[in-house]
């Protein structure tokens, strides 16, 4: 090596790709080549002497270790049938549940005007499977028109679905045509319905029975020719129990339904989900180098509850990804929250400094066992653990300081991550 020597190149390796994995191959085994090696990122130091069979297992060990640690989470092309509905409707996933949500899209699809109601939690995605209702009809030319009626004080609600005239009250200093005629010849989605003042609900009915609107102020109707889709994260039923929306109303709205699994209930759709948010934000902020999560991170992924479903999903991997100062985002550096869905009980106040301290000790204490059922011997030890000698007696550093780390170990919660 004429220009520079291993460890130099085993730097800049590095500097390139950071998850790239490296073990140095030298002649020289002194402690000195055993540190310049591993601080250049080496994870391995292989002496030239070994037999031939001793290096093979090294590099089994290696790519066991890439598919369980290393490996991160990318997108993937699946060309299935299923998969490629998915896309046309903009929907990430591969689980029997999302797929049979696909399959109901395009069979309601085709009856483009009977009502849809889409019920889910918030941040199921209730908007995006409208838009797909919308652009998979034949109403897809025409507009489509979204009101979020949580979001609308009460007293404009009225004027902004079916529009009003000149001065039909303070402030209406020219006519304004309403949500309902602006869809005209398309879909209007209506969301969070259930959260519609009961007042209201009569002047919507209407609409809906007569396919006609009457803008605030005036006494003549106009007809319109709009599909109407609703959602709500609400219990219509329970509604209608509190006296809180019509029964017949529901009756309109519901004609046909689709229900939302929450994300906890499609967990295999998970990793795509992550795979395609990463590419959005490693586009979106321009990273460099590109930053993934570690397949590691799935286990605390599954286990969480997702309170925000999709949305919050998104909301997590953007804020690690701006937050990461490395490629890899790794299981430790994930906000200690997710775990809750695990050991909520064992956090408490749980910095992620203790826990990286915890996780350094156990693996001292799981170290220390191996020599102790290798009967003593390191050289034996090392071969179970698939480490050189060498490597091992570095990680284990001064004998005396790893059994004072075992031991506080001890007497320690065991760590989060299993």
């Amino acid at each position: 090596m004429p220009e520079m020597n291993g460890d130099e190149l085993a730097s800049k390796i590095r500097e390139i790709n950071p998850l790239q994995q490296i073990a140095m191959f030298s002649c020289d085994d002194s402690r000195e080549a055993l540190k310049k090696s591993y601080k250049a990122g080496a994870l391995d130091f292989i002496e030239k002497s070994d037999r031939p069979e001793n290096i093979l297992a090294t590099i089994q060990l290696y790519c066991h270790r890439y598919e369980s640690v290393c490996r991160t989470i990318r997108s993937t092309k699946n060309r299935s049938q299923t998969s490629e509905l998915l896309r046309s409707f903009k929907m990430i996933g591969r689980s029997e549940a999302i797929s049979k949500v696909a399959f109901k899209i395009q069979k309601l699809a085709e009856a483009s005007d009977i009502s849809v109601f889409i019920s889910g939690e918030s941040g199921t995605g209730k908007e995006l499977v409208a838009r797909a209702l919308h652009e998979s009809s034949a109403r897809k030319k025409g507009p489509f028109v979204a009101v979020n009626c949580a979001a609308i004080p009460k007293d404009l609600l009225e004027s902004e679905l079916f529009g009003h005239v000149k001065g039909a009250f303070t402030g209406a200093v020219d006519k304004k045509d309403g949500k309902f005629m602006l869809a005209n010849g398309g879909t209007i989605f209506l969301d969070e319905i259930a959260d519609m003042p009961i007042e209201l609900q009569a002047k919507l009915l209407r609409v809906l029975q007569e396919r006609v609107v009457e803008p605030v102020g005036s006494r003549v109707s106009s007809k319109i020719d709009v599909r109407i889709i609703t959602a709500s994260h609400r219990n219509l039923d329970e509604r209608v129990e509190q006296g809180l929306f019509r029964e017949d109303l529901k009756y309109r709205i519901h004609v046909a339904d689709i229900e939302l699994p929450a994300l906890r209930d499609r967990v295999e759709d998970i990793e795509p989900l992550v795979g395609h948010f990463t590419d959005v934000f490693n586009e979106r902020y321009k990273f460099k180098p590109a930053r993934y999560f570690q397949r590691r991170t799935l286990e605390v992924f599954k286990q969480y509850s997702w309170p925000g479903n999709i949305r919050e999903l998104m909301g997590v991997i953007e804020r690690h990804m701006v937050e990461s100062e490395e490629a890899a985002i790794t299981p430790e550096k994930l906000d200690l929250k997710l775990y809750k869905g695990k050991t909520s009980a064992m956090l408490g106040n749980l910095s992620l400094e203790t826990f990286e301290n915890r996780q350094g000790a156990e693996k001292q204490t799981f170290i220390l066992d191996t020599i102790e059922a290798a009967g003593g011997s390191k050289a034996e030890a090392a071969r179970r653990l698939g480490v050189s000698p060498q490597h091992l007696q570095y990680m284990l550093g001064d004998s005396k300081s790893a059994k004072t780390k075992a031991s506080k170990a001890q007497h320690q919660p065991p760590e989060v991550l299993s």
